[in-house]
C-alpha cells in the first residue's frame, strides 16, 4: 500500500478508511473536541504555550484553515469519515487544535512522542512526518515561521499524522485479502471505547489512549517488549557470530568459541551466568536447550548444525519477524472475550484462557502445507461422542476419486469407508471424477475413525472442526502439521470433560463409557466460548517468554 503524504490535509488517510471503522474516526473527533475544550481541560488552549517566546495571530490563521477543511471532499466510501473531521472544525469554530496563541500546544509534543513510540509496535515511522513536524516546531519556537498558510499546513499535517497513527494502530498499516485467502480472522468493528477516550483525552492522558489502541492481549504485550528489548540490544552492538566447534561436545572441553557462545545465549535468554568460562559444561547445555526450545527446535542441548544457523541469525531478521505478527494482530479483533480457545497454528498448541490464565493446553495437529488450517472466529456449537465421518469434496476429490482408480472398490474397504447414492449403498467403483459430486462416502464411528471418538464442532461456513484421531503417534513429534485442515486434538476425551464440567453426568468415565458403544451422541454446549485460530511465526510458551516459530505455510513471505 503506497504511503503518500501531502499537506492537502487528511483526503488521502480517510480515503483508507474504509466504512465499517467509522470508530476510528470517532476517537479522532474526539482528540479534536477534547483539545478544544477551553474549560477545565488539561487538553485546552494554554496561554503560555510549549514555546512562551512565541506569538501567533490565530485569527489569520482561522479562514485558511477552514478553507482547507471547506474544501475536503468524498465519496460514498469516505463521506463519513470527511463529515466527522469537518463536524469538528465548525464545532471549534475552525480554531487549530494543535497551535494556541502562544505557539505549539504542550499536548501536540505529548502526541508526537507517542506517535513515535509507535516504532516499538514495528509500524513503519516515514507516513507520520514526524521530522518535518519536529522542523517546523523549532521554525515555530525560533518565531521564523508565522505566516497563516504555513502554520494551517502544520496543523493539518499533525491531524493527519494522528489519523494515521489512529488507523496503523486499529486496522494495521495494510491487509490485502488476496495474498492472505487463509486469513479468516476479523478485525473488531465494534470497538466502542470513545467515551474513555474522551475522557483520558480530556484529563491529558495521551499515552494512555495510545496503550487502549493497541490490541488488548497478552502476546501483543510480550511481542512489543521483545522488540523493545531487541532494539536496544542492536543499537549497543547486537551479538556476534558463532563458528562451528568441531570436537564431541563433553564436559570440561574448552574453546573460545564456547565462550562466544555463552556470550551469545547471555545476550538474548539471559543465561549462562557466567560468560567468561570457556568451558563445556552442564549449565551451559541448559542454556542451549532453552534457546532450543524458544527457537521450536528439538530441544537436546546439543550444538548441531541447525541451532548454529538460529545463532547465527541477525537481531534484523527476528525484528521483522515481531513487526510482522504484531501487524498479524492488529489485523485481528482488538478484544478477546474470555473464556476463549487459542489455537496457534504454527506453535501447534490449543490454549483455553479464562480469567487472564491457561486452564487447559495440549498439542494439535494442523494442516499440511497443501491443505492449510485457516485462521479463523468461531465458536463451540456442540460436542459429539462417536462421531460418524461424511468424506468431505476436497478430501473426495484429491484422495478418494484416485484411490478408488487405482485400487478399485477396495480402497474403501480398506479404510472402512462406505459409498452412498441416495442414501442407499452402492458399488464404489461406480465413482469417478466426473460423478464423485452424486455420491456421498462415510465412515462408521469408532477408535479407528478419521474422526476418532471425539468431535467438536466449530460454527463455520469452511467446515472446520476439532477432533480426536487415529493417528495418536503424530502428538509425539515436534513438526505436526499433517491433517487435511481441521484440528486433531491430543487429549479429547479430557478435554470434553473439562468443557462439560458444569454439565451434570460428564465425566471422563461417562464418556469414554459412551464411545465404547460407538453410538452417536451430540451434546449441546451451552457455555460461550470463542475459538481463535490464529497464524503467528511468534509466540508465548508456558513461562511468558517469546518464542520464535516456523513459517509451516510460508505465509511470512
Amino acid at each position: 500500500m503506497t504511503r503518500i503524504l501531502d499537506s492537502s490535509f487528511v483526503l488521502y488517510m480517510i480515503s483508507r478508511l474504509s466504512a465499517p471503522y467509522h470508530y476510528a474516526t470517532i476517537l479522532i473527533t474526539c482528540c479534536f473536541l477534547s483539545c478544544a475544550d477551553e474549560k477545565g481541560s488539561k487538553l485546552s488552549s494554554n496561554k503560555t504555550g510549549f514555546f512562551e517566546t512565541t506569538r501567533i495571530d490565530i485569527e489569520k490563521v482561522i479562514p485558511t484553515l477552514q478553507q482547507q477543511v471547506e474544501a475536503l471532499k468524498g465519496d460514498s466510501t469516505t463521506q463519513t469519515e470527511i463529515d466527522w473531521v469537518k463536524q469538528a472544525y465548525q464545532e471549534s469554530q475552525y480554531h487549530p487544535f494543535w497551535i494556541g496563541k502562544g505557539g505549539v500546544e504542550d499536548y501536540t509534543a505529548q502526541l508526537l512522542r507517542q506517535i513515535d513510540s509507535l516504532k516499538f509496535d514495528g509500524i513503519q515511522m516515514q507516513a507520520y512526518q514526524l521530522d518535518s513536524l519536529q522542523h517546523t516546531i523549532q521554525k515555530i519556537q525560533s518565531e521564523k515561521l508565522k505566516d497563516a498558510l504555513s502554520l494551517a499546513t502544520f496543523e493539518m499535517k499533525v491531524t493527519q499524522s494522528l489519523m494515521q497513527a489512529t488507523h496503523d494502530m486499529v486496522l494495521g498499516e495494510n491487509f490485502e485479502t488476496s495474498p492472505n485467502k487463509d486469513w479468516k480472522n476479523k478485525n473488531d468493528s465494534n470497538f466502542h471505547a470513545v467515551e474513555y477516550l474522551r475522557n483520558a483525552l480530556e484529563k491529558g492522558e495521551i499515552k494512555d489512549v495510545f496503550s487502549k489502541l493497541r490490541p488488548n492481549h497478552a502476546w501483543y504485550s510480550k511481542f512489543r517488549n521483545e522488540y523493545i528489548k531487541l532494539q536496544k540490544l542492536q543499537t549497543q552492538g547486537g551479538w556476534s557470530q558463532v563458528n562451528d566447534v568441531d570436537d564431541t561436545l563433553v564436559n570440561g572441553y574448552r574453546s573460545l568459541q564456547l565462550q562466544a557462545l555463552r556470550v551469545r545465549l547471555q545476550k538474548e535468554i539471559g543465561e549462562p551466568s557466567d560468560t567468561n568460562s570457556d568451558a563445556w559444561d552442564e549449565n551451559l547445555s541448559k542454556s542451549l536447550q532453552k534457546f532450543q526450545f524458544k527457537h521450536q527446535i528439538k530441544a537436546t542441548g546439543i550444538l548441531d548444525s541447525n541451532t548454529l544457523k538460529f545463532l547465527n541469525k541477525g537481531i534484523d531478521e527476528k525484528l521483522k519477524t515481531l513487526a510482522l505478527n504484531m501487524e498479524r494482530m492488529r489485523w485481528m479483533r482488538k478484544d478477546f472475550a474470555q473464556p476463549y480457545i487459542w489455537v496457534a497454528v504454527p506453535k501447534m498448541e490449543l490454549d483455553y484462557v479464562e480469567n487472564d490464565s491457561v486452564q487447559f493446553n495440549m498439542r494439535v495437529v494442523v494442516g499440511k502445507k497443501s491443505r492449510p488450517t485457516p485462521s479463523l472466529d468461531s465458536k463451540i456449537e456442540n460436542i459429539v461422542l462417536s462421531p460418524p465421518w461424511t468424506v468431505p469434496p476436497t478430501i473426495m476429490k484429491e484422495e478418494i476419486v484416485p484411490g478408488i482408480a487405482r485400487r478399485g472398490g477396495s480402497y474403501l474397504a480398506r479404510r472402512g469407508l462406505k459409498a452412498y447414492r441416495g442414501g442407499r449403498p452402492v458399488n464404489p467403483s461406480m465413482i469417478n471424477s466426473k460423478n464423485y459430486k452424486t455420491f456421498a462416502i462415510s465412515q462408521a464411528p469408532g477408535y479407528r475413525s478419521s474422526l476418532g471418538e471425539v468431535k467438536f464442532n466449530m460454527i463455520n461456513p469452511w467446515a472446520i472442526y476439532m477432533h480426536d484421531t487415529p493417528h495418536r503417534e503424530d502428538f509425539v513429534k515436534s513438526f505436526r502439521a499433517y491433517s487435511s485442515g481441521c484440528i486433531r486434538v491430543h487429549k479429547p476425551k479430557q478435554f470434553a470433560e473439562f468443557l462439560l464440567r458444569d454439565t451434570v453426568n460428564y465425566s471422563y468415565q461417562k464418556i469414554d463409557s459412551i464411545c465404547k458403544k460407538r453410538s452417536t451422541i451430540y451434546i449441546p454446549f451451552k457455555r460461550n466460548v470463542n475459538v481463535h485460530i490464529v497464524y503467528l511465526t511468534n509466540a508465548l510458551d508456558s513461562l511468558g517468554n517469546v518464542m520464535y516459530l516456523k513459517d509451516v505455510y510460508g505465509w511470512d513471505r
